[in-house]
């Protein structure tokens, strides 16, 4: 019986223990304990993620078969994307620039019972040679990078002809954005200028000197300029992958965060109309959007 069979994707307790002990061990270090819980729940998720993108790539490239396909994931974080490719059976490589995660990450493929190659560095300078994987994984990585063009330079390097880019930012301006913050959950942070939103985390709310590792988030139509100017071709509409990610994410109302989110997600999650007239899909674009890319390696 394999791990995917036993385990359920969002409670995971029964199968990573040392792994959850792991993560919750960094509480006490936090800069606030509730922003923690954010943190981790980001982290443990990572898994349950990794089947909505195995899931997500079947529904739209359905000429793309898991099962022994070479997957790369940047920013890979505590490796849970890939843990749930590996158990798909796909052949997995991750990097991260964070030796914790890589510590944590290498414990969880443990504990789930598969091989993952994870190694120590930027996306900037991947270690792996031409045409070498057939899926590259950047989820809300981009906007954390210090050279973005030469990261996607990078990805298509390492990509085959013709192999798929799965990519996802936050979207800067959306309403939900400009209200929470999508990293800090600070009101308003993305409004600031960078040396602002610096100051504002590490001194005004104790984050800590050298803390705030985010850039500036590009919007949808700088990120479709830069992926054509690297040589990608978009796939699939983003708007359509963000609908799909929304209506797939609120399908589960007890897994969204108790209170008015949770009490809309039931509303919203029983009915089709929300996810299907145009109006409605522009106004989730508009105000809780994300950026969501499916691209193609051009030859």
């Amino acid at each position: 019986m394999t791990t995917q069979a036993r385990v359920s994707r969002t409670d995971t307790s029964a199968v990573e223990p040392r792994y959850l002990a792991a993560l919750e061990a960094e509480r006490a270090g936090w800069w606030n304990s509730e922003n923690f819980d954010t943190w981790k729940n980001l982290y443990v998720s990572e898994y349950a993620r990794g089947f909505y993108v195995v899931d997500t790539l079947q529904k739209y490239v359905p000429g793309f078969a898991t099962a022994g396909a070479r997957v790369l994931d940047i920013g890979c974080g505590d490796a849970g994307v890939l843990i749930a490719f590996a158990e798909r059976g796909a052949r997995c490589a991750g990097i991260e620039l964070d030796e914790k995660s890589l510590e944590r990450g290498r414990l969880r493929a443990e504990e789930h019972g598969v091989e993952v190659d994870l190694r120590s560095g930027v996306a900037e300078a991947l270690p792996w040679e031409d045409a070498s994987f057939d899926l590259v994984i950047l989820d809300n990585v981009l906007e954390h990078v210090t050279d973005r063009e030469k990261t996607l330079l990078e990805i298509r390097r390492v990509l085959k002809p013709g192999g798929l880019l799965y990519m996802v930012t936050p979207k800067p301006f959306s309403a939900y954005s400009l209200w929470n913050d999508p990293h800090y959950d600070l009101a308003g942070l993305v409004l600031m200028p960078r040396r602002m939103q610096i100051w504002y985390f590490e001194k005004l709310r104790g984050g800590g000197e050298g803390t705030y590792d985010v850039g500036v988030i590009p919007t949808r139509p700088t990120l479709k300029r830069m992926l054509r100017a690297a040589g990608f071709s978009i796939a699939v509409p983003p708007r359509e992958l963000w609908v799909h990610y929304l209506r797939n994410r609120i399908a589960r109302p007890e897994e969204v965060r108790p209170g008015l989110k949770r009490k809309l997600a039931g509303y919203f999650g029983s009915r089709r109309w929300p996810f299907q007239n145009p109006a409605m899909r522009l106004m989730w674009d508009v105000a809780i959007g994300s950026n969501f890319f499916i691209a193609r390696r051009d030859p």
